[in-house]
């Protein structure tokens, strides 16, 4: 299906990653994510056709078999809306253009080496709805109030334990991925302030930890977080303003009560974070009304951890009640199942570039294993078998295998981003169209959905990368002194 994008107007510059630029359709609600030229159609999952637009428009085939037979069934259709992928017309490459020199981050526009981000010959885009609006039953019907929405990279939520480690990583059992990545992003000047904000107590399931990782968040979201007023970016890395008025607005606070303290602005955040927060501990039901199915195996039942470099306590915003012994995640909640999926991969990279080095040998049984897709046939992350077409393979290359495919799975996971949508309900609104709604600590409804987004496959090839980048994280910790 070929898409029309001749009226420009309704087209706005939404934001980008390494591998997508993304523009959002106004009018339609929709999100359009185009391939940069500096990334894609480089063979890292597809190796085969004729124009680097046919090999984009394979790989992002690739993407949504990935999100459709893999990460869907991982965490549930819930919360996984899988992508449609179109070819568009030529119109839209000026205007994206023109979107990104105006709206991209000057961090961003520094990355680019060639004169246009977008290759004129990539038509291909996948298309979701815009998550920055309430999905599902009784939804963008009500105009009349702001609907605000949440974007939180959470990253890597838990340490391996040291048994699985090379011994001279011995910090990595201490302290978390993110918190020792900070260092290194401290010494290479990347952000001007190092975050607070740790994943593992947003993954915690208590209810102190948590608000502590959302506080975090919000105080130097860097790229971690991004706070959005009816799709239009309010507080983020690079637009951090003050969200009194824009939260004002979402609670329908009046200007009086404001000012004699019943909604002080210092209570506003806490109060909408609240509301955040238990977002990402619901537990969604299907269209029959039964819980979601959490009896896969796939589900977390590990105990709770702690990083070395977290100090929940210190936060101004906790209350004195907040418990702080360990709770555990409500099972099927979103939290947990990306957290499940994360701990997949029980070697780290310190496990896994060995058995890397071993398979690269080997690139028969790479392809015959699909380990960069295709996707669509049969379980991918479980159909392993030592029948491999031609020849038998051995116990421990099928282990190889297996490790390394979970793994990529785990770092996929490690990157994606939970969008959490909110809305507040009138009070004439017809009961039978709202849907699940959550209530808010003054009595306030709201409507709400929350998503998984950014599940593209990770390739085999990016492996000898993610180990560079875990030397220089533990060089760096160990260089900046430890805690």
């Amino acid at each position: 299906m070929e898409q029309n994008m001749a009226d420009s107007g309704k087209w706005k510059f939404r934001g980008e990653g390494n591998a997508f630029l993304v523009l959002t359709n106004t009018q339609e609600k929709m999100v359009f994510r185009l391939a940069k030229s500096t990334h894609w159609g480089k063979g890292h999952l597809c190796k085969t056709g004729k124009t680097t637009a046919e090999k984009v428009h394979t790989e992002m085939g690739l993407v949504v078999d990935y999100m459709k037979n893999v990460m869907q069934p991982l965490l549930s259709p819930s919360f996984v809306v899988l992508p449609e992928l179109r070819l568009l017309d030529g119109g839209i490459l000026e205007e994206a253009e023109n979107q990104i020199q105006e709206s991209r981050p000057a961090q961003r526009k520094g990355k680019e080496v060639e004169h246009s981000t977008i290759d004129p010959d990539m038509l291909s885009a996948l298309v979701l709805p815009d998550l920055c609006y309430v999905q599902g039953r009784g939804t963008n019907l009500d105009n009349t109030t702001p609907t605000i929405s949440v974007e939180i990279k959470p990253k890597k939520a838990f340490k391996h334990s040291h048994d699985s480690l090379n011994i001279s990583s011995e910090e990595k059992s201490q302290v978390c991925k993110f918190c020792m990545h900070q260092r290194l992003k401290a010494k290479e000047g990347q952000w001007p302030e190092t975050s607070r904000y740790c994943p593992l107590d947003l993954f915690s399931g208590n209810r102190q930890r948590m608000r502590h990782a959302l506080i975090a968040l919000a105080e130097t979201p860097q790229n971690n977080l991004r706070i959005c007023q009816d799709g239009e970016e309010v507080h983020g890395a690079w637009n951090k303003f003050d969200l009194s008025e824009v939260l004002q607005m979402f609670f329908a606070c009046s200007l009086s009560t404001i000012s004699n303290g019943h909604h002080s602005r210092y209570k506003l955040l806490p109060r909408f974070l609240d509301l955040v927060l238990e977002a990402l501990l619901y537990v969604p039901e299907d269209e029959g009304g039964a819980s979601v199915d959490i009896s896969q195996p796939t589900m977390c039942s590990s105990p709770v951890q702690y990083c070395q470099n977290s100090r929940p306590e210190t936060s101004n915003y906790l209350s004195s009640q907040d418990s702080c012994t360990s709770d555990r995640l409500p099972a099927g909640c979103v939290l947990n199942r990306i957290l499940a999926v994360q701990q997949l991969d029980v070697l780290d990279i310190d496990g896994v570039y060995p058995l890397y080095k071993e398979l690269e040998q080997q690139p028969d049984i790479c392809s015959s294993y699909h380990l960069d897709g295709p996707y669509n046939e049969g379980d991918w992350l479980e159909a392993l078998t030592h029948d491999c077409g031609e020849f038998i393979i051995s116990d421990a290359t099928l282990t190889a295998v297996d490790k390394v495919k979970r793994f990529l799975v785990s770092k996929t996971m490690q990157d994606c981003s939970i969008m959490v949508a909110l809305q507040r309900i009138n009070e004439n609104e017809n009961e039978a169209t709202i849907g699940p709604c959550l209530t808010d600590s003054e009595g306030q409804r709201f409507r709400f959905s929350v998503t998984i987004i950014d599940l593209d496959p990770k390739p085999f090839c990016k492996i000898p990368a993610y180990n560079r980048q875990d030397v220089d994280i533990v060089k760096a910790y160990r260089e900046s002194g430890i805690d």
